[in-house]
């Protein structure tokens, strides 16, 4: 692959480019899903797409093939070297990035389970929550999915990386209709093997709060403490992240373009892009510009920090790359973040769960409901209503309502002890906001 990436490169600067990059994303992935004790999904598949990027007169052009003979190749180039020449000069967006050794790091801890053992895996999904309970209509949503992924940049200039990983991910979730009352839920996982993967885990928390919500009633219309489950407050931040985004202030569409060095949180959240996190399930190792990465400090102590930045943001803002450069094989360049990592506070959980609030499980429509730009957002959920640690009652039907700004700078208490979404992508201690705008009742 090197000598392939090597040769294209070759071929895009003899033709008239200024400087070029390539990346090739690979992938093989086996998807697995049952329905009626039946294997409905087998699904096997295998992409490859080598992405071009040319500098040709500080214009930038871009192109792509999912064919790696020399033809298609050849195509590409000429591509790209078209595009540049349409496009408008770009003052900023360059290929700079030249390090002094190659980067090759293999994440693939190899699942050796054999085909047979990941199909019954996967019919168990379906098959044993349905044994669970006698009020399961359906396990609407199931699955296992295999999947090992390959990463690959060289720049003109020799910088070369490579980075692979393997992992398997499951679902399933639980239908259930008591009367005419219905109430579902889904849960997931995520692991290197199949022996690590706890299917009775998923199985029961999928069930706790499927079987919880068959009670559940929305609570009276009005102001509410809320503590969000660590998978909520991760989709949370994601649907409002543009924050954090360098080439989106530069585009005038981040609303804290302006608030570098300034208070956007409560004093006592610190936030931190942490690509190498000792607990993250996904360690990233290297952008798309062939940077290696390191924590950045995103908010301290409520003050904004930092942006993500690319080399181009950077040159916009006469700083340098954090090392958040983001860029797929189809895509011109953007920035992105990793894991993230919110601070613990000093507070015990009988402190933090200490009277009368609203715990939140489940979201719908955080996307669409969200506004990146004002900070609104209203979105579904359903949880429990909580006293002083104890739920005291099943909750859905409501809709939480507020906005981002002002939420993190509504923190009443935060946790000592850090937990973690599903996707170990997200650490954060429990954290209390306090008087969220609920509609319910």
């Amino acid at each position: 692959m090197k000598n392939l990436i090597q040769k294209t490169i070759d071929r895009a600067m003899n033709s008239g480019a200024d400087a070029c990059d390539i990346i090739v994303n690979s992938s093989d992935s086996l998807n697995l899903s049952a329905q009626d004790a039946k294997l409905e999904k087998f699904k096997v598949a295998k992409t490859s797409v080598l992405g071009i990027r040319v500098v040709k007169n500080k214009k930038i052009g871009i192109s792509y093939s999912e064919s790696f003979d020399d033809d298609a190749l050849t195509f590409a180039v000429k591509s790209s070297l078209e595009n540049a020449d349409y496009s408008d000069v770009n003052e900023f967006e360059d290929i700079k990035i030249k390090n002094s050794s190659d980067f090759v790091k293999e994440n693939i801890e190899k699942d050796s389970s054999s085909m047979e053992e990941k199909i019954e895996f996967a019919m168990k999904l379906e098959s044993e929550i349905r044994k669970r309970d006698s009020r399961i209509t359906a396990v609407p949503y199931n699955g296992l999915s295999v999947a090992e992924s390959h990463s690959y940049y060289m720049n003109s200039l020799g910088t070369y990386t490579e980075e692979s990983e393997s992992y398997l991910s499951g679902y399933t979730s639980a239908l259930l209709k008591e009367g005419d009352i219905t109430s579902m839920h889904y849960s997931s996982m995520q692991e290197r093997s199949l022996a690590m993967m706890n299917l009775n885990q998923c199985i029961e928390e999928t069930l706790e709060h499927a079987v919880s919500w068959l009670k559940a009633a929305p609570v009276a219309t009005g102001k509410y403490d809320v503590v969000f489950d660590t998978n909520v407050l991760s989709e949370i931040l994601g649907a409002f992240s543009s924050c954090f985004s360098a080439k989106e202030a530069i585009e005038k569409t981040n609303p804290w373009e302006n608030k570098l060095q300034h208070q956007v949180a409560d004093m006592n959240f610190t936030m931190i892009d942490s690509p190498l996190y000792v607990d993250a399930f996904f360690k990233q190792h290297v952008d798309s510009e062939g940077v290696l990465k390191k924590d950045l400090t995103l908010i301290e102590n409520g003050v904004l920090k930092s942006f993500y930045h690319n080399t181009a943001t950077a040159a916009y803002y006469g700083t340098t790359t954090t090392g958040h450069a983001a860029r797929g094989a189809k895509s011109a360049l953007g920035v992105s973040g990793s894991n993230w990592l919110i601070k613990a506070g000093i507070s015990s959980k009988d402190e933090v769960t200490d009277g009368s609030y609203l715990e939140i499980i489940d979201v719908m429509g955080i996307g669409p409901g969200s506004d990146s730009v004002s900070g609104e957002f209203s979105f579904g959920a359903s949880g429990y209503l909580c006293k002083n640690g104890k739920r005291i009652q099943p909750v859905k039907g409501i809709t939480v309502a507020g906005n981002f700004n002002k939420l993190l700078n509504s923190i009443k208490c935060m946790g000592k002890d850090l937990e973690h979404n599903h996707s170990r992508g997200m650490f954060a201690p429990l954290i209390k906001f306090s008087e969220l705008y609920v509609a319910g009742k």
